[in-house]
């Protein structure tokens, strides 16, 4: 890593996870830079964090006017999690009154468990229906109350509901591989009718979220599909970390190894733990998913997702244009595409390969008949 990747991770992990770490002194352009880092991996509240907890160090040199700036975003994303946690529990409770059973995934849930749920970064407000009559009626009730509403694919529902997005899912988390994403489906389906429900409240409003050991399960695999497709934003592994250290002792880890196992995701989140070993201080007594026989360096992989960019994950996408030719938007894409895919091939082999043809074929959809 660089010198404003170094400050950039020193900074998260202390913001984020307490880290004792140091910081380096940068130019003026480079704080610049760390800053559109922190803002591009959706962390720029918890780096300035850690910012704080150095203030005085000598080497903490942040110029004033970045201070300011990064002080004022870090008050907009506080500002905009009350927003969102206030017409979050409205909504749930709209569709309470309809019989729904809305479970909340990601976003606030996951919030809940930081130090100062303000400072993650929120998204979209993710809403998952265990049951497919549900579904369709929350989608239904979508489509009478709701703005903006698009079908993203035949599991997903985007609409605008008072001032925030929502996705209605049909189904939790999907892989791209048949055998495997059916053994997932058959996971869940199992969980969610097994075990306790979990729930928070949001503006004195009781909401059903995942189960600990299910929702680490489902954590990883969204991770793996990031890794897979066009890379990995910090925020996302720092959603993991903090499962680990609040939930962790809630998780019944036997079952999650088992089933790391059935959807063979042993080498990946061998990964995804190397990632918080390596940049966050994470002990592998806190990780016993870890295999160290299937661990290896990261640091190429951790320069690589530092340099997060998923502008090339949509550029490479076949169009046709004006003559019966067809081309790629972007011919550099698609040779990043194939070379990420390489890069991580050994991951998570099974999915990667299906995962690719996927995306292949969704890009082709592009082309006119």
């Amino acid at each position: 890593m660089n010198f404003i990747e170094r400050n950039f991770i020193s900074l998260l992990a202390s913001g984020a996870f307490g880290v004792d770490s140091n910081v380096e002194p940068l130019s003026y352009w480079k704080w610049r830079r760390l800053y559109q880092m922190s803002l591009m991996h959706g962390v720029s509240a918890l780096v300035f964090d850690g910012i704080e907890r150095h203030k005085d160090d000598a080497f903490a040199n942040v110029p004033q006017d970045l201070l300011e700036m990064w002080r004022k975003k870090t008050e907009e994303v506080e500002r905009d999690n009350d927003r969102v946690n206030v017409e979050t529990a409205e909504l749930i409770r709209s569709l309470h009154k309809e019989k729904l059973r809305p479970i909340l995934l990601k976003g606030q849930a996951v919030a809940e468990l930081y130090p100062n749920p303000k400072h993650r970064t929120g998204g979209d407000c993710d809403l998952f229906f265990p049951y497919e009559d549900h579904a369709k009626k929350a989608d239904e009730w979508a489509q009478a109350n709701a703005s903006h509403v698009e079908r993203q694919d035949r599991y997903t529902l985007s609409y605008r509901w008072q001032d925030i997005a929502v996705e209605n899912h049909h189904k939790m988390q999907r892989l791209t591989n048949f055998f495997l994403n059916r053994r997932l489906q058959t996971v869940i389906d199992r969980e969610i009718r097994c075990c306790d429900s979990t729930y928070l409240h949001l503006d004195s409003t009781r909401i059903e979220t995942l189960p600990p050991t299910l929702n680490l399960l489902i954590a990883m695999v969204r991770i793996a599909r990031y890794v897979l497709n066009n890379g990995l934003k910090m925020k996302q592994l720092i959603d993991l970390g903090m499962m680990l250290r609040t939930i962790g002792a809630n998780v019944d880890f036997v079952k999650l190894q088992n089933w790391i196992d059935y959807l063979h995701m042993r080498r990946i989140v061998t990964f995804e733990a190397s990632l918080l070993i390596s940049l966050f201080d994470f002990s592998e007594d806190e990780l016993p998913f870890y295999d160290r026989r299937l661990s290896s360096t990261v640091s190429s992989q951790t320069d690589d997702l530092l340099a997060f960019d998923n502008s090339y994950s949509e550029e490479w996408y076949f169009t046709q244009g004006k003559n019966i030719f067809v081309k790629s938007n972007n011919s550099k894409a698609m040779l990043w595409q194939m070379k990420h895919c390489m890069n991580y091939f050994r991951y998570y082999p099974s999915e990667m390969t299906t995962n690719f043809v996927h995306n292949f074929a969704h890009s082709m959809s592009n082309i006119e008949e």
